[in-house]
């Protein structure tokens, strides 16, 4: 393979890696964490208003004379497929659930007599509380996954500046990156210029051989790259919509799989893997998920929590795609 070609190569993978890191992870992340920043900003009024919208269009109906206030937050009841769902509601980041906040909540449910329920908060939901919830039958959606839900329904001018924040966060990151890429390309290109002119002066034919080998094995290399780097420039072009759509549709695949009870996002790059059946090390159902995820080009270095079946005593894993 050529100096150009080689130098051509380590700058295309770099701005392709920058602009994924930088342009689509980071970005989403600083979004989130800005919108999070937004919804706490307003009156728990307002904000608890975009969650009733943003669960509507789930199907979810607010039963009359429902709000319940609590300590720190909100109650309401909710309808859905004649099942009553109770929802809690706590307005802040500071919140941290626990397995009490848990427990107290399900103890709520029954109270009012409903069949599950979803307790939200903007703040966090600690690993041990996720598995207390799945136990008694209510979701936990915390705020780096509530943003996604109701980012369609916040006004306009926040939305906006939502966005613009979280651009100017990344956008020195994505400058240093496109500055450093080509910096290695040039220096690819530098340090491989002696190299050729070593091979090309040599008469004997063994080098001939190994070149020609050496760019048969590096054509597919280059197809490789310049597709990941295509495949994540569609991406970087779709709306947070469209990406979402990509993640629900995503996790949904894995769900399929008979080995898994339930897959969902707990947080921007991990994927939660509720398990059926487990032989406590699942190398090919890890593989499996991951061939699942790496078909979705932003979704490829996901994070995958395996969590136990019910009543198990093995510990919750976490896996990496790769």
């Amino acid at each position: 393979m050529s100096a150009v070609l080689v130098a051509i190569l380590v700058t295309v993978l770099g701005l392709a890696s920058t602009g994924w890191w930088f342009g689509v992870y980071k970005r989403r992340q600083a979004e989130t964490e800005a919108g999070i920043n937004s919804l706490a900003g307003m009156k728990w009024r307002e904000c608890v208003g975009l969650v009733l919208e943003a669960l509507s269009r789930e199907g979810f109906r607010e039963a009359p004379s429902s709000r319940q206030p609590g300590d720190g937050g909100t109650e309401f009841l909710l309808t859905r497929n004649n099942e009553q769902v109770l929802l809690g509601y706590k307005h802040g980041t500071a919140y941290r659930l626990g397995e009490a906040n848990v427990r107290d909540f399900a103890n709520g449910v029954q109270l009012q007599g409903a069949t599950s329920g979803i307790l939200l908060t903007l703040g966090s939901a600690e690993g041990l509380a996720r598995d207390v919830a799945r136990r008694y039958g209510v979701e936990l959606i915390d705020g780096s996954a509530l943003w996604p839900k109701v980012q369609d329904y916040v006004p306009a001018n926040i939305l906006e500046s939502v966005r613009a924040e979280a651009a100017a966060k990344t956008r020195k990151g994505l400058w240093t990156g496109a500055v450093i890429s080509v910096l290695v390309g040039v220096a690819a290109l530098l340090i491989g210029n002696p190299l050729n002119f070593d091979i090309e002066t040599d008469a004997t034919p063994a080098p001939t051989t190994t070149a020609a080998t050496t760019a048969t094995v590096a054509d597919p290399t280059a197809k490789e790259v310049n597709a990941a780097a295509a495949a994540l420039a569609e991406v970087a072009k779709m709306t947070d919509a469209e990406r979402n759509q990509r993640r629900a549709e995503a996790a949904s695949k894995v769900g399929l799989i008979s080995q898994i009870a339930s897959a969902g996002w707990s947080t921007q790059s991990t994927l939660m893997v509720s398990l059926k059946t487990t032989d406590e090390k699942d190398t090919e159902l890890t593989q499996e998920i991951c061939r699942i995820l790496t078909q979705y080009e932003e979704l490829r270095y996901t994070r995958v929590q395996l969590d136990p079946p019910m009543n198990s005593t093995i510990p919750v894993r976490w896996r990496q795609c790769q």
